[in-house]
Formats: structure tokens, sequence, C-alpha cells
């Protein structure tokens, strides 16, 4: 009888996180202290010390004036929790760490360019990230990290910055304003374009948009997610593009002509976004350290 009472008090007890709330109960034993201390209320904390001693078959408290007060055999059921608990620890530094997933922004110049190379690293180097891309304007990033709908972000350098957020500067780009060489736009003629975009919310989109209306320029803007395909559109008349300059060298294109334009900033910073409180430890700037380390790659290799 006693051997089916402790193995299904072991059987109860292997929820870690219902083991690590008998603990919290035994030690502090105050149920109001506890219930402040967790998400229960107190009258569902007396259920759960009921709950305690039906199991055992004995009192793990005895009722005082003063309050609760934990019993001998409460005193050995709070060690037997704690030798599991250490037990669990152990395990878990012997299979190693466990695989923690981030919701990761990017956008989509950025995931085209770095995006496999994050993936092939992580797998690679066995490191237990795994990483949900999600591909959105940087403002639109910058707003979800801060919002804690993302855990952090590789873009380009937002406009705004919330003074809860890191935004660490990892490269700067250069992107290129681009035409068919067969069709050279003349700018100070001011004769209407269609302006090839990856993404509206990019800030290579937003500085040449911004230039365009500086210099009065009439202009209409398609956004196409290929590429390949707003290549293939430079071919038609009073057509340009704006690409980042290591996507133009990745697809290798060669008939078409870069405008060198007065007053345009082609720099453009790229940073990792994520909130200040990040320990050092933590995931999020492991794989801050990964995208650092390939990227340094990448100017040694150019």
């Amino acid at each position: 009888m006693a051997i089916k009472k402790f193995n299904r008090c072991v059987k109860d007890d292997m929820n870690i996180e219902e083991i690590a709330l008998k603990i919290e109960l035994l030690e502090r034993q105050n149920l109001s202290k506890s219930a402040e201390m967790t998400n229960y209320t107190q009258s569902a904390l007396t259920s759960k010390v009921k709950k305690m001693e039906a199991e055992i078959g004995q009192e793990v408290f005895k009722r005082t004036p003063q309050g609760l007060k934990i019993t001998d055999v409460g005193i050995q059921y709070l060690h037997f929790l704690k030798l599991i608990t250490q037990e669990y620890e152990e395990f878990l530094q012997a299979v190693g760490p466990k695989q923690t997933t981030l919701n990761f922004g990017t956008s989509h110049t950025t995931i085209k360019i770095y995006g496999a190379s994050i993936m092939n690293a992580l797998q690679t180097n066995d490191i237990p990230i795994d990483v949900d891309f999600t591909v959105e304007s940087s403002t639109s990033i910058n707003q979800k990290v801060h919002n804690a709908e993302m855990d952090c972000a590789l873009t380009s350098n937002p406009i705004k910055h919330y003074t809860d957020l890191n935004y660490d500067i990892l490269a700067k780009e250069t992107f290129e304003v681009i035409s068919n060489n067969t069709h050279i736009i003349r700018f100070e003629e001011c004769s209407p374009v269609t302006l090839l975009v990856l993404s509206k919310g990019c800030m290579y989109t937003r500085a040449m948009a911004e230039w365009l209306k500086n210099n009065q320029v009439p202009f209409t803007m398609k956004e196409i997610k290929s590429v390949s395909s707003i290549l293939d559109f430079l071919q038609i008349d009073n057509t340009i593009a704006v690409l980042n300059t290591k996507l133009l060298d990745l697809y290798n294109y060669t008939n078409i002509h870069c405008y060198d334009l007065q007053q345009l900033n082609k720099t453009i910073e790229t940073v990792y976004i994520y909130k200040k409180n990040e320990s050092e430890q933590s995931p999020i700037l492991h794989l801050k350290k990964v995208i650092e380390s390939l990227l340094e790659d990448s100017i040694e290799q150019s």
C-alpha cells in the first residue's frame, strides 16, 4: 500500500510547475503570502494543500492559532520534492540546453541577404535557437518589438527609437538607384517615373521617395516582392528601382545603369533591435552574436 501511494505521488508530481508550487507552499507556510507570489487565490491554494495531504495520506501542516506550521511529514515531503527538482535540473544539464523559439522580425531585403545564412549558422553549429521569421517594414517591426509582439529584429535603422529598446548597429548597408541600361532616366527633365521597390515601408524606399519629391520628379510607386521580377520590369520605359547593393551582387545582373544622385545618402544602418532588459545569456543576445559573426565573415570575404 505504501509503495502504491509513493508511486502515485511521484506520478502526480512529475509536472515540474506543480512541484514548484508545492515547494512554495511548504517553505512559506503562509497561504496568504503564497497567493501574493503566485497566480492562485488563497482558496485555490487551500485546495492544493488538501490534495497534497490526500496524496500522502498524512497532514503536511498543523493548523495553529498562529497559522500553519509544517509537520515532520511535511519536512520530509519538502526534501523529497527538492530532490526531484535537483535531479530534473541535472537531467536538463546532461541533455543540453532546450531549444528556444524566437519571433524574429526582418525586412524583405534583410531576409533575402541574411535569412538563409542565419538558419545555416544555427543548424551547423547546433545552436538551440529556432527562428520564426516575420517579414515586414522596419517601422512596423520596430513597433512590434516595442509592444513585445516580436522578440528581436534585424532591419534598417528606423526613424523612431523607443526608450525601452536597444538599437545596436551591426552593419552599414548601401543601396542603388537603377534602371535598365537601355532606358536611362533624365531626372532633370522631371518626367513621370515608376519606382519599383521590394517594400513601400523600406528605409531605402523612403530615402528615394523623399529625393524624388524634393527634386519635383512626379512618380508612382509599385511594390514587387521579387528581385528578379523587379529587374524584369526595368525593361519598361521610365522605370527605376531601388535595391540593396548586396542584393544586386547576389543576382549578378549586368544590364543596369546605376545613378549617382546628388544629395541622396545611399547608406543605411542595419540594426539589431531588442529589449534593454535582456541578460547576457539570453537567446536573443546569443542570436545577435551569431549574426555579428556572419557579418564579420562577409566583410573579410569582400
